[in-house]
């Protein structure tokens, strides 16, 4: 008995230390801006690592005055917080992306956007992403299962000074940076 009392205790433990309520500024579909608190899940071995999956539900919970709020993800325009890494972070509802939940934005540049898409995962409830880049009415998704190198060079064939950059890139382990830092050379 003693056993499972402990073992309650520390599930009991480990639930509660893995929320985190960050600071946030919430612009509604009305042009209402609400600063208010989002209640985030964070990771049980790294708690600066937030569960974007948190804001990206067909429900966003936000703390107004100590009262927690439920919005559709269809009545906010963009949430923009500081996640605990210190790195900034805007979510959109973007209807064409998605009609139930909030994508983030990546890089919003002058001729190309990046979205990055957050699903819980049918069968372990990981967190899956999906990231598209927006050239125009253009959707281009980036994936394992496509080439990303050459969707990219057909993506900026108007520019084919950036195709070195783009054959340097490791698609294998993309790191955001990287991809930023070309996109930002494509809009100049």
């Amino acid at each position: 008995m003693k056993k499972l009392l402990a073992l309650f205790l520390f599930i009991h433990a480990i639930g509660f230390a893995q929320k985190s309520q960050i600071e946030s500024r919430i612009t509604l579909s009305d042009e209402r801006v609400i600063n208010a608190k989002i209640p985030f899940i964070t990771n049980l071995f790294d708690s600066n690592q937030i569960d974007e999956i948190t804001i990206s539900d067909r429900k966003i919970k936000i703390l107004e005055n100590g009262q927690i709020i439920k919005y559709p993800a269809s009545e906010i325009q963009k949430i923009e917080f500081t996640d605990l890494k210190n790195k900034p972070k805007v979510f959109i509802y973007f209807p064409s992306e998605s009609t139930k939940t909030l994508v983030e934005l990546v890089y919003d540049g002058q001729k190309i956007k990046w979205l990055k898409a957050y699903r819980r995962h049918g069968y372990d409830g990981s967190t899956l992403t999906s990231d598209v880049l927006y050239k125009g009415t253009v959707r281009q998704p980036m994936s394992i299962l496509i080439n990303n190198r050459k969707k990219l060079k057909e993506l900026m064939a108007d520019k084919p000074g950036l195709e070195p950059l783009i054959e340097n890139i490791n698609y294998n382990r993309l790191k955001e940076q990287d991809l930023i830092d070309l996109l930002k050379k494509y809009d100049e």
